[in-house]
């Protein structure tokens, strides 16, 4: 496969190229993917990469100057930029570089797979070209081991004459009187994990699903990325459904993620291997609609239900209007009515996309209901789209949405609650008055002629958070309010809202908004 790297300081446009570009059709694997520029550069000067994709205006480093060094250490990559309708002298330059293609946002799905189709094509003669000029024999020069080697073979760019040629010189164990093609692909369960967690039981079920494959001898296999395993399965046909439940069940028992499995039709030789594949790559992508942690065999597919649907906009409006009184029935109902539009649907990527309109929206409406005072607000902003991307089924998106929706309408509800509070507001002024203060419990309870312990009570039973974690909050808010609309210096602004330390503000900050004050300032 082509090795591709994202760029883009935006997180969102991010996870949307990775995730509603279909990079496996395209035979491309994103090999590097972040928001850092410089971290970009380093990788490209250390690593082999064909393609770059690259947001052209970014801070510290536009993606001009990371395409015009990249290209000092691999002239051969190929370059997209991507770019707002305003930035055209970043476009004249960007053909002067010879950009490969030049994207605008909003990007369009089809435009930059279209733009990408032609790059590999392109990619495909350069290659074909090297190999005429190294020889006549291309066998002699070949450099794929064997793994890579069936992966090529499942997905159909292998001949008989090299497939004869290349067992000659690399014994596999390839059995090609019958054959199904496999697919095992380990479940998204990284949520559930810690990052060490997460690597350490992701790696040891990919021993236990390989281990188990070879010691029952059921045929080759190889990685096709990172969670899927493709097989070659030549063991008795009749028992294949019977074999991968039991691996099925295996992997359940054993390790703390799941599998999901599917499998082709038969096939009489090897060469006739890529129709089973694509039938195995075609059922697994049915995961979204027929559930995770089980074998989907062929023919089983999913059916859309056609039925009439409300619009998308109207059932929205009704979920707000349910969390607005706290309704949860509503909420339910109207969750479980949204996501009936997704039955029609004939991708997982589609699903994904809806999800995000969905979050976008409720976005919105949140931001109109929080008039900065929502708890956590902004941290929600920066991982809610990529949390709703990891998801593998409907059911976990309606699941985590449901959740969300309830714990957002709780925030609203005690947030009214708040407001008749008479104490609040005198709360809030004085609070507001000494940002820049040693702000405590105790001179707010003497202040306001309380008992420090029944106020706090008090103050966490009405507002929802202890009062230092609200003193915490608005010192933030008001932080990132100078930070937009002042020229005052990070730590004039640190000192202004009561931080002495400015390495204890900045930690403080890129943990509730996602970034450091310099990266915020330079991005609004």
């Amino acid at each position: 496969m082509y090795k591709a790297a994202l760029v883009d300081d935006e997180n969102y446009d991010l996870v949307g190229m990775r995730e509603l570009i279909p990079w496996d059709e395209l035979n491309i694997e994103i090999a590097f993917m972040g928001n850092k520029p410089l971290a970009a550069l380093h990788y490209l000067q250390n690593h082999d990469v064909d393609i770059l994709v690259t947001d052209i205006k970014m801070p510290v480093m536009s993606g001009l100057e990371l395409a015009r060094m990249a290209l000092q250490k691999q002239p051969e990559l190929k370059i997209i930029f991507i770019s707002g309708y305003e930035d055209f002298d970043y476009a004249k330059q960007a053909i002067h570089l010879k950009a490969d293609g030049y994207i605008l946002k909003p990007v369009d799905d089809d435009e930059i797979k279209t733009t990408l189709q032609k790059i590999v094509h392109v990619l495909r003669e350069e290659n074909a070209r090297l190999e005429t000029n190294n020889g006549s024999d291309a066998l002699e020069h070949f450099d794929f081991v064997k793994q890579d080697f069936l992966k090529h073979l499942m997905e159909g760019s292998i001949d008989a004459p090299t497939l004869q040629s290349f067992t000659r010189l690399y014994p596999l164990p390839l059995r090609t009187e019958t054959a199904h093609a496999v697919i095992i692909e380990m479940d998204h369960m990284q949520h559930l994990f810690t990052d060490e967690e997460y690597e350490r039981w992701h790696e040891l079920t990919f021993r236990q699903i390989t281990s188990w494959i070879e010691t029952k001898n059921w045929g080759a296999w190889c990685r096709l990325s990172t969670d899927r395993i493709g097989l070659m399965y030549s063991c008795d046909a009749g028992d294949i459904e019977l074999n991968l439940n039991e691996l099925i069940h295996y992997i359940r028992d054993r390790s703390r993620f799941t599998i999901t499995v599917s499998f082709g039709q038969k096939t009489d030789r090897a060469t006739e291997l890529p129709v089973s594949f694509d039938e195995a790559r075609n059922l697994i992508g049915c995961k979204m609609f027929l559930g995770k942690n089980r074998l989907i065999s062929p023919g089983e597919v999913h059916v859309p239900l056609v039925r009439d649907v409300l619009d998308v906009n109207s059932q929205l409006d009704r979920l707000f209007t349910a969390m607005s009184t706290y309704d949860l029935v509503t909420i339910c109902d109207a969750v479980e009515e949204l996501f009936e539009h997704v039955r029609a649907f004939s991708d997982s990527s589609k699903v994904h996309h809806f999800s995000t309109h969905v979050l976008s929206r409720l976005e919105g409406y949140l931001n109109a209901e929080a008039q900065g005072d929502f708890p956590h607000f902004a941290k929600w902003k920066s991982e809610g789209f990529e949390t709703v991307q990891q998801f593998d089924t409907v059911d976990d998106i309606k699941s985590w949405l449901r959740r969300t929706v309830f714990e957002w309408s709780e925030h609203i509800y005690l947030r009214k609650q708040k407001s008749n509070w008479k104490l609040f507001s005198d709360i809030e002024h004085y609070v507001g008055q000494r940002l820049s203060q040693d702000v405590t419990l105790k001179d707010l309870a003497a202040h306001f002629s309380y008992s420090p312990n029944h106020l706090g009570f008090l103050f966490k039973d009405k507002v929802g958070v202890n009062f230092s974690d609200y003193v915490a909050a608005r010192r933030l808010e008001h932080a990132r309010h100078l930070l937009q609309t002042t020229n005052l210096k990070i730590y004039e602004i640190a000192d202004q809202v009561g931080y002495r330390s400015l390495t204890y503000f900045s930690r403080l900050f890129r943990e509730t908004f996602g970034m450091k004050p310099g990266d915020f300032r330079k991005q609004s």
